[in-house]
C-alpha cells in the first residue's frame, strides 16, 4: 500500500493507479511525469471513469505545455512518474 504522502509508479509500462492519485484531492502536490515535466499542482479531482486527475497548475518546469498559468489542466494517470505532497 502507497504510504500517504508519496506514490511512484515503479513499473514505466504501467500505469499509475487512479485509487493511488484519490488521497491527494484537495492537496498541494508536485508530479513527475514521464517525459520530465515537474509541476507543482493543486488536485481538485480524480477522475476515475477516465483515469486522469484534474489540477491547477501552480509551477512547472515545461510552462510551454500550458496556454494559461495557473489554469486547470488534465494529467492523465498513465503519464505519472511520481506524486508526493508539496509543503
Amino acid at each position: 500500500m502507497a504510504d500517504e504522502s508519496s506514490v511512484h509508479n515503479r513499473d514505466e509500462t504501467a500505469r499509475m493507479r487512479i485509487d493511488d492519485l484519490k488521497q491527494f484531492v484537495d492537496k498541494t502536490v508536485t508530479v513527475r511525469m514521464n517525459d520530465g515535466e515537474i509541476a507543482k499542482v493543486k488536485v481538485n479531482f480524480v477522475d476515475e471513469e477516465d483515469e486522469d486527475i484534474i489540477a491547477a497548475v501552480v509551477e512547472t518546469s515545461c510552462p510551454d505545455h500550458y496556454r494559461a498559468a495557473c489554469a486547470v489542466h488534465t494529467f492523465d494517470a498513465a503519464d505519472i512518474a511520481s506524486v508526493e505532497l508539496s509543503e
